[in-house]
């Protein structure tokens, strides 16, 4: 992709990136080239600034990093999560709630399977166990509030 590079844009980044067109950001840098050596008059006096500037900040002596101040960086830097439990680990789960969601469908297809299942005869044995499973584990029987519903 051509760059159309304009002055402005140039002493920006002469201004921003140093005199050096090597440090300049690549997409921009041949544009940016092209137009300094077309017209180098222009930028002289940037260039000039840019320079005197890189030598100053050359000249800083390195600054001393005190140690304190490396292990507060360090400690207050972002902790991988820790492992969680064997049963996600066999299983390859990513969530917590997977395997309360699955009791859940299942204790939904029990229900629906013993609110829907056709009604024997109530002088059968199986029928009368039934219902008293579904009233001592629901607290009502469903055939009759399903017998009210209808009334």
């Amino acid at each position: 992709m051509t760059y159309s590079m304009t002055d402005d844009r140039l002493i920006e980044l002469i201004e921003i990136w140093g005199a050096e067109p090597a440090s300049w950001p690549e997409a921009e840098r041949a544009a940016g080239q092209a137009l300094l050596r077309a017209h180098p008059e222009r930028f002289a006096g940037a260039l000039a600034e840019a320079r005197a500037l890189g030598l100053m900040l050359g000249a800083l002596p390195e600054p001393d990093m005190p140690r304190a101040l490396t292990e507060a960086i360090v400690a207050a830097a972002p902790r991988p999560k820790a492992a969680r439990g064997n049963i996600q680990k066999w299983f390859g789960l990513k969530t917590p709630w997977a395997p309360a969601s699955g009791f859940a469908a299942a204790a939904l297809g029990l229900f629906m399977g013993l609110t829907v299942a056709p009604v024997a005869s109530a002088d059968d044995d199986m029928t009368v166990e039934v219902q008293e499973l579904v009233v001592s584990a629901l607290g009502f029987d469903t055939a009759n509030y399903a017998v009210e519903d209808v009334e």
